[in-house]
């Protein structure tokens, strides 16, 4: 929140404040355009429910991660993938709510609050789209986009910036954003983040929320690795300061779906195993009635991580805990849906204007060049406008 603007803005709102531009394109004059609302949407890759399209969803997955391009997509080999591992996280997913369910609840919840935290934006709503499933994303942000509102905020689910995951999700959203619709032009200049969808009355500006993804261990060495590790671990201090740092914490990683160990030294099973070679050859044993608390800190909602990799993981001790994620969880629900206040009321972060290392998807500078509306003052962004001839 941008101290001391919220009564002026709420204020100026409220009194119908107006502004005169003309948005005008080469294929399309419109004089004047629907403004209401403001529309929230979730991205996630979704999570598959069946052997087979988890090895699917992985190999689409490496693809993404890797950048390997799509016609040779098909040439990762399935044989690379453990298929008791595949198996017993499908087992255990299958116990629990299903992704799609856990979000939609999620959203209704957020939706709720935000349209209590924030009435000047009314009405706020919320949905999710996913990558490999439906509702897609190309098909939600399509029917988003033609409902007639006037904000859309693009909250990719996952808690840290990643080009493999959050960047991977918004680069589809600025294709399909390309798709059907077009830059406006305000005040004779070209906007990319003001969108105006041709033959219709409809326009809206796009932003997005992209402070939220476990990344594996080989990001470690690129992809931007060093601002990701100072994200996360910022994220731990500030857990450990609400405890008043009262316990000794590390940082470690882990492999998606725990499909090979790699021998890392800041990963999570290997450090597990020093931690207690350490204690075995010190003859030093744990207080009693203490153990070691894993907290899965990227995630939000239950997944498989949290159902089946991490258990894994630590299965070979009784001294360690995993601290499940709750998705209804009231502190959890609040602290987004102020997160996503803060981003309406103007706060901006510019992570999407650093390039990352090895980067070679030409998509990701498009990308930013369409979302990054950090250089806007917030009066220009948020305010109701009134467009006529």
């Amino acid at each position: 929140m941008i101290h001391g603007y919220r009564n002026f803005l709420t204020a100026k709102i409220r009194s119908g404040f107006k502004r005169r531009n003309t948005y005008i394109q080469a294929n399309h004059i419109c004089s004047k355009v629907v403004k209401e609302g403001t529309h929230v949407l979730f991205l996630h890759f979704g999570l598959p429910r069946t052997e087979f399209y988890a090895k699917e969803f992985l190999r689409k997955s490496a693809a993404v991660y890797y950048q390997i391009p799509k016609k040779m997509e098909k040439f990762i080999p399935s044989a690379l993938m453990v298929s008791g591992k595949v198996r017993d996280c499908i087992a255990k997913y299958g116990d629990s709510r299903a992704i799609e369910d856990s979000l939609s609840s999620f959203a209704g919840r957020v939706q709720s609050y935000l349209n209590t935290l924030v009435p000047e934006f009314d009405p706020v709503t919320c949905s999710n789209a996913f990558l490999f499933d439906e509702p897609s994303i190309e098909q939600e942000l399509i029917n988003v986009g033609r409902s007639g509102c006037s904000h859309i905020v693009l909250v990719p689910f996952y808690a840290h910036f990643s080009c493999a995951h959050s960047g991977f999700l918004l680069n589809e959203t600025a294709r399909v954003l390309q798709k059907f619709t077009k830059p406006a032009f305000l005040n004779g200049k070209e906007v990319h983040y003001e969108r105006i969808v041709p033959n219709s009355s409809n326009s809206f500006h796009v932003s997005v929320l992209h402070r939220w993804s476990s990344h594996s261990v080989v990001s470690e060495r690129g992809y931007n690795s060093k601002d990701h590790r100072r994200s996360v671990w910022s994220t731990c201090e500030r857990v450990m300061s609400g405890l008043n740092d009262r316990f000794p914490w590390r940082l470690g990683f882990f492999n998606a779906w725990d499909q090979w160990d790699l021998p890392v030294g800041d990963s999570l099973a290997m450090q597990v195993r020093l931690y207690f070679c350490c204690i075995h050859f010190r003859a030093v044993e744990l207080p009693t009635g203490k153990r070691i608390a894993i907290v899965p800190i990227s995630s939000l909602l239950p997944d498989f991580d949290t159902l089946s990799v991490l258990p894994s993981i630590t299965q070979s001790s009784d001294k360690s805990i995993l601290i499940q994620p709750e998705g209804g969880d009231a502190v959890l629900l609040e602290g987004v849906a102020e997160a996503i206040k803060n981003h309406l009321l103007g706060r901006r972060s510019a992570q999407l204007r650093s390039r990352c290392n090895w980067c070679r998807n030409r998509h990701c500078e498009e990308m930013r060049a369409m979302l990054d509306d950090t250089n806007v003052p917030y009066f220009e962004l948020n305010l109701s406008q009134d467009y006529s001839d």
